[in-house]
């Protein structure tokens, strides 16, 4: 229903939606033109390649399994923590959600300290078996992508699932166990339709990641075998040089995502189911045990490769105690040309003006979206995430090409720029729950109280909002903070952020110095994580 004041909202949007369009349309638009060189041969030979088939076969299998996996390991441990209370039930479900702020390349270097060949676990191991056990072999296969999209995605999977299973009324259980239906029979008929959209949702949330996943595929899988459509991108900018077909298969990708948007969108747009809680059954006796058994084994799964880095940091290989990393970083003696702590800034300055501007702007778009009930928005706020970050890095790396300029502003300014357009979306879809939820009524008693529409959203819808807000904040910092895919291909050596600088050295086996920028990035993350968790009213969309 469209409402008082809607124009004025629209305008306030204007600047966010204009940005985001310039930051989307210039790097695509230079992705078309390379593609359409000669008279589109690039693109020809990408629709009519069988390596594109090997890709897409091989990006659709990764991403389906990787979404699969983690949705059905989520079911049954959702399944108990929307029917119990017991202690650290919070504590856990608070951790889950620490996975939306967790870089992709602390994932990456975890599962090379914990699970490699001659990793942590494997050591630990050989100690309790003795020498003649053999090596867990892990790394750089099939199975290391999968288990990594799964420890990254399962708990993503898990509190969407168990926030959907919790706000819904269990009468409808209770009457079919009345009229002697099983548990089983009960869960296949009424519950589980109940949860198809949550559970849908969360599929199909992994899968878009999975689909544009960068880092893991291109460390853990280590095989040129298992190429996606990212990893394959920056193999034809950075190795091949070529730019052309790189161009042609971005927008091969951009055409399949594209679509998986639009579905995304459709599932959306179902009427959500009206919210109550239900009444948990305090955990007693034989569920007691349960529950401890079942945070035990979440803990085990998640924990150990995050701890492993931070362990790695004040350790060697041999498990002597050391600050040798520590104090490479005091002396700025990474061996690359920019020093840590040059990248530790740089990746503070460049998540810190990223996110402001992200919130600054997506607030605004969110409000317009929940006044004007536009459909139009949403999608259009969407289409960086259908591009892939590491197509919008593409774009921007052709433009530097494109313009010539190579002043270290101008590299700053497109980093910058990219990060922006990549955490934008997130923010905009973090911050419209928060603006449909609030009351006409408010608004209305505002004008009538003779208040300006610029004053009403001062000094009430943007209050309302804070929390919505401030998570905002933190999930593009978060994200910002660890892009490595836009900036990897973005790179031309005058700008080093955190993450670029952690993959350099996991590249050069130098773990130890990895470990030790990789528990900054870690402690960061955490205070990030913190400030968005510091509103308790708020929503993951």
């Amino acid at each position: 229903m469209r409402r008082k004041g809607n124009g004025y909202y629209i305008l306030r949007a204007l600047p966010g939606i204009f940005m985001l369009l310039i930051l989307f349309l210039i790097p695509l638009s230079l992705n078309f033109s390379y593609a359409f060189k000669d008279n589109g041969r690039a693109l020809i030979e990408i629709f009519t390649d069988s390596y594109t088939l090997h890709l897409l076969r091989f990006t659709l299998t990764e991403a389906i399994l990787s979404a699969l996996i983690s949705v059905l390991a989520a079911l049954p441990f959702a399944a108990f923590f929307s029917a119990y209370r017991f202690p650290l039930r919070r504590t856990v479900l608070t951790l889950s959600g620490l996975s939306f702020t967790i870089p992709t390349i602390l994932v990456v270097l975890g599962f090379v300290i914990w699970y490699g060949n001659n990793g942590l676990l494997n050591a630990f191991l050989m100690k309790i078996l003795g020498r003649d056990y053999s090596v867990i072999y892990v790394l750089y296969s099939f199975k290391a992508i999968i288990l990594a999209h799964v420890y990254l995605n399962f708990p993503i999977a898990f509190l969407l699932i168990t926030n959907a299973w919790t706000g819904m009324s269990d009468s409808q259980e209770k009457a079919s166990y009345t009229l002697g239906k099983g548990k089983l029979k009960t869960f296949l008929v009424i519950t589980l339709p109940r949860l198809r959209g949550a559970i849908i949702a969360a599929f199909i949330l992994i899968f878009l990641y999975c689909f544009s996943s960068f880092a893991i595929i291109l460390v853990l899988g280590g095989n040129p075998a298992f190429s996606t459509f990212e990893t394959e991108i920056y193999r034809r900018v950075h190795v091949n040089v070529d730019r052309e077909g790189a161009a042609a298969l971005s927008l091969f990708s951009f055409f399949i995502t594209g679509i998986l948007l639009i579905i995304t969108s459709r599932t959306r747009s179902v009427k959500k189911a009206e919210r109550r809680e239900r009444r948990l059954k305090k955990a007693e006796g034989k569920s007691l045990i349960a529950a401890v058994f079942i945070i035990l084994m979440i803990l085990l799964f998640i924990l150990p490769p995050m701890l492993s880095i931070v362990y790695r940091a004040f350790f060697t290989k041999a498990g002597d105690f050391t600050l040798r990393a520590w104090e490479d970083i005091a002396r700025k003696s990474t061996g690359f040309s920019s020093s840590a702590i040059l990248a530790i800034i740089n990746s503070f300055l460049i998540a810190l003006t990223s996110s402001l501007f992200a919130v600054l702007l997506g607030s605004r778009i969110a409000l317009a979206t929940a006044k004007t009930g536009s459909r139009i928005l949403p999608v259009l706020s969407s289409l960086p995430m259908a591009a892939g970050s590491v197509t919008l890095g593409l774009g921007f790396s052709l433009l530097a090409v494109t313009v010539e300029h190579d002043s270290l502003f101008f590299s700053y300014m497109l980093v910058i720029a990219s990060h922006l357009i990549i955490v934008l979306p997130f923010a905009v879809r973090t911050i419209i729950p928060g603006a449909e939820a609030i009351p006409s009524s408010l608004a209305k008693a505002s004008y009538t109280l003779g208040i300006s529409r610029g004053k009403t959203v001062r000094k009430v819808e943007n209050p309302l909002l804070s929390s919505y807000k401030r998570k905002a904040f933190a999930f593009a910092f978060a994200l910002s903070l660890g892009e490595v895919n836009a900036t990897l291909t973005l790179s031309d050596g005058h700008v080093t952020t955190l993450p670029i600088l952690i993959y350099r050295m996991i590249g050069s086996y130098n773990y130890q110095g990895a470990a030790a920028l990789g528990t900054l990035l870690l402690l960061e993350a955490l205070i990030v994580f913190i400030i968005g968790e510091g509103g308790k009213k708020h929503a993951v969309s």
